[in-house]
């Protein structure tokens, strides 16, 4: 399965649809054993729960093989989705905020100063698109990957932070889902430092963030490194005719939300965030 290829499941009676499951891996949070589901289009009619469990129950055979060790999902507060949710076994995990950056709206001269002064810092941006993807080249791009996903997005503890650097540039650089045109990475001399990156989102017109952020040696320039990368992504949008910039966060990460607080971004979704480990995944830390 291609990362970003959509898998549904749909529940039929009397051959109308009374219940949908998607699933794929996420390109954020992404791992080869990490799935997100989404459940929806549950007819008024039939009982949620019952038809949730019928679709969960197929979804656990078709995955089988892969012996998936997390499902991720989300949840708006207060919709009955919640607890239907809860009957399959998926628990809170963490808000997640959804902000928004309105494009068109967005002046670009009111950061033309940004890079100028990450330069002066001693800094440059490249795009992988510009790469020259030897062996050590791929590797420095999988340990800042590794190291700032680790850092800024908390996984849960059965589930591994690493995994395999052939699976993680299949992912994240060989993709057809990849846009290496968009994606920014800082480097100081020959070391990279920083990177960010933008893929499409599911709404027309729309781009999504993926993981961003710096080496821990070099927070000390966070700011400075992450919005000149931000600044590239925003011109690379505006390019290319894109209306919106959408982001996912976590709500408690302090160095995305400074970032994110410096640019016109906008109250998007706020979710709750739901895991659910699977039972083999248990079993086999139980043991």
């Amino acid at each position: 399965m291609r990362l970003e290829t959509p898998t549904k499941l749909v529940a039929v009676d009397a051959e109308r649809c009374v219940g949908v499951l998607t699933f794929f891996r996420n390109r954020v949070h992404y791992h080869p054993r990490i799935y997100s589901v989404t459940f929806s289009d549950f007819a008024s009619d039939v009982d949620a729960v019952v038809i949730s469990h019928q679709l969960y129950d197929n979804l656990v055979q078709e995955l089988r093989t892969d012996s998936p060790l997390l499902l991720r999902t989300g949840v708006d507060e207060g919709d009955d989705l919640y607890a239907v949710l809860r009957s399959l076994g998926f628990r809170d995990y963490r808000r997640v905020y959804s902000p928004v950056l309105d494009i068109e709206a967005f002046d670009l001269e009111s950061i033309q100063d940004t890079e100028s002064r990450f330069a002066a810092l001693g800094y440059r941006i490249v795009r992988l698109a510009d790469l020259e993807l030897t062996a050590g080249v791929e590797a420095q791009l999988y340990d800042l990957h590794t190291e700032v996903y680790t850092d800024t997005s908390t996984i849960v503890p059965a589930t591994p932070k690493r995994f395999g650097q052939r699976e993680w540039l299949e992912a994240f650089v060989y993709s057809n889902d990849v846009l290496p045109d968009a994606f920014f990475i800082a480097a100081k001399g020959n070391e990279f430092v920083g990177f960010g990156n933008l893929f499409m989102g599911v709404a027309e017109g729309e781009l999504e963030t993926g993981t961003f952020g710096t080496k821990r040696t070099y927070r000390h320039h966070h700011r400075e490194i992450m919005l000149a990368i931000k600044a590239r992504e925003i011109a690379y949008a505006k390019q290319h005719g894109y209306a919106t910039i959408r982001a996912e966060i976590d709500a408690e990460n302090p160095w995305i939300l400074q970032i994110c607080a410096e640019l016109p971004f906008v109250q998007g979704r706020d979710y709750i965030s739901m895991v659910r480990v699977m039972n083999w995944t248990v079993q086999r830390h139980a043991t």
